[in-house]
């Protein structure tokens, strides 16, 4: 780090702040390395130099948290230390071959770039409490934020398997969310008395009519996350990356069960929801298609049964919208 006034030493860490966040962005070569091994020292190192971080924070944000502030030269070496910390976190994902699967390398990346840009924040905190004499709130509030990330890096998913899991762990819970939204909609409408004309948060008139086809394909599709998430939590092949397609299909499921609930609200349009449902088909029938090759014998049965769910809903839904 260069020596200067305090701006230049403050300026040094937002500059190394910002290398890192583009070290973290360019794409990973291409490897054939095994990843166990690999995986196995990045899970100790994430361990250890996120304390390292959080202490080196906690040094930095005590020793400039009060007048008489330290002198240019002790900023330096501390922020030094700062830099030092979490470049180490930075450099032990950078380690990491492609072969650890992109879901696991991206939720990693993911994490250190948010936790990169809670470090600039709490500096930036810091750099105006010395320089401007602002309040010391904002600056301890940006320590804990910094406490939080290191906490929380050791308990992210230990590999693909795991991350692709909480990816569709995620989806399933939105999708039945939705579905809970979409029954309390529904049930509203039966004291249609009682609602009024303006009252666009209700299903009813022709859209009631569509209801049950569309619930019946959410419903189908929270099932095929669901079946999805247990076929991948019992994968016990070598390459997790073959669970990656998986990831790429489910992860826009549930914003597509959103958007065809969405066209039964008031004003309905009906080509509208048998577009969503016609996307919404099409995801699952590449889903389905997709989970055939990591699944067993015994798994045959329940995909070719939500395979035959998903074109009955749609039909019905099909059918449904064209007589109204």
């Amino acid at each position: 780090m260069n020596t200067g006034n305090l701006s230049e030493v403050f300026e040094d860490i937002f500059s190394n702040c910002d290398v890192l966040i583009s070290s973290l962005q360019k794409e990973k070569e291409s490897s054939l390395q095994p990843c166990e091994q690999d995986l196995q020292e990045f899970q100790s190192n994430i361990v250890s130099f996120s304390k390292v971080l959080s202490h080196e924070a906690t040094k930095f944000a005590i020793a400039h948290s009060s007048p008489p502030f330290p002198e240019v030269s002790t900023t330096q070496s501390l922020a030094g230390s700062l830099c030092n910390a979490t470049s180490q976190l930075v450099g032990c994902y950078l380690l990491l071959p492609n072969t650890c699967g992109s879901t696991f390398l991206q939720i990693i990346e993911k994490e250190l770039e948010s936790l990169i840009f809670g470090v600039k924040q709490f500096v930036e905190k810091i750099h105006n409490l010395v320089l401007k004499n602002d309040n010391l709130q904002p600056c301890l509030l940006s320590t804990g934020i910094i406490w939080e990330f290191c906490d929380k890096l050791p308990t992210l998913p230990k590999n693909n398997k795991e991350a692709v899991s909480s990816v569709l762990s995620r989806e399933e819970q939105l999708i039945n969310d939705a579905i809970e939204e979409l029954e309390e909609a529904a049930n509203a409408s039966i004291n249609e008395d009682e609602i009024d004309s303006d009252d666009e948060t209700t299903i009813r008139g022709v859209a009631l009519e569509l209801h049950p086809s569309v619930r019946g394909l959410v419903k189908t599709a929270a099932a095929l996350v669901r079946r999805t998430t247990k076929l991948v939590n019992d994968f016990n092949g070598v390459d997790q990356n073959r669970l990656d397609p998986v990831v790429e299909l489910v992860s826009t499921m549930s914003t597509e069960v959103d958007d065809l609930i969405c066209s039964l609200y008031p004003p309905v349009n009906v080509v509208l929801a048998v577009d969503h449902g016609n996307t919404l088909s099409s995801k699952m029938d590449q889903l389905l298609k997709t989970v055939q090759g990591i699944a067993g014998e015994g798994d045959q049965a329940w995909i070719e049964l939500l395979s035959k769910a998903v074109q009955h809903n749609l039909q019905n839904l099909q059918t449904k919208a064209s007589s109204t």
